[in-house]
């Protein structure tokens, strides 16, 4: 299904937010700068304009020339949308390409007995696992991150793909169930960047030795057991 076109008052709307946020002395592009310029230009004349054609005329000018710096705002010296998720999407890509499906079991998580060494060895990697993927999530973005990329999907969201507005609601999911898990690292409160960071290592070192030493104990009962079978 073809993505319908905006609306003139939202395409007016997102031409404000980008002359807002570029400002003619913000970029040493001549061409932006000619644009923006000529946006803004366009958009007062349209305010003032003396006839409700010339009004609708300078309006479609103007949301033509919005639509079409937008298709290159790759170029724009200007905050875009998911621009700070960066980090974060990219660690989800790792999980798509893997197709490997991460839940947020972990968050309440508890070890059942098993009879099985294998099968508690193997369900104690998962849980760490999980764990690892979403203590790497929270090093890389924050409540004020999606914030920001909520507020654009609210007040600018018809110029957002769809792809892009799941990846801003997914990560608002997580926040929300962060802030309700066992396991909540803005509880924690660092004083620092770098206490934020040491500690999420020392917990993904905790997370990997726990797997050693249970992978050791796995070994060590199997080989016993061999030994048994000799005797």
């Amino acid at each position: 299904m073809e993505k319908s076109r905006p609306s003139e008052d939202e395409i007016l709307r997102l031409g404000t937010k980008i002359v807002e946020e570029l400002g003619l002395e913000h970029t040493s592009n001549t061409l932006v700068r000619w644009m923006v310029h000529y946006i803004s230009e366009l958009m007062e004349k349209a305010d003032n304009a003396v006839s409700e054609k010339e009004e609708k005329r300078l309006k479609k000018e103007c949301c033509e020339t919005i639509l079409e710096l937008w298709r290159n705002k790759e170029f724009l010296p200007i905050r875009k949308p998911l621009q700070n998720l960066g980090p974060v999407l990219e660690i989800l890509e790792v999980f798509k390409q893997r197709d490997f499906h991460v839940s947020p079991r972990w968050l309440e998580y508890r070890p059942l007995p098993r009879n099985n060494q294998w099968a508690g060895f193997v369900d104690l990697v998962k849980n760490n696992t999980e764990k690892v993927f979403y203590h790497s999530m929270e090093v890389n973005f924050n409540e004020d991150i999606i914030f920001q990329d909520k507020k654009w999907l609210q007040e600018h969201g018809a110029f957002l793909s769809e792809e892009e507005k799941k990846v801003i609601d997914y990560l608002d999911i997580m926040i929300q169930l962060k802030k309700g898990g066992s396991i909540d690292t803005n509880a924690i409160e660092p004083t620092s960047k770098k206490e934020r960071f040491e500690h999420v290592f020392n917990e993904l070192e905790g997370l990997i030795e726990e797997q050693k030493v249970e992978l050791l104990k796995l070994k060590k009962s199997m080989l016993e057991s061999f030994n048994e079978q000799k005797d």
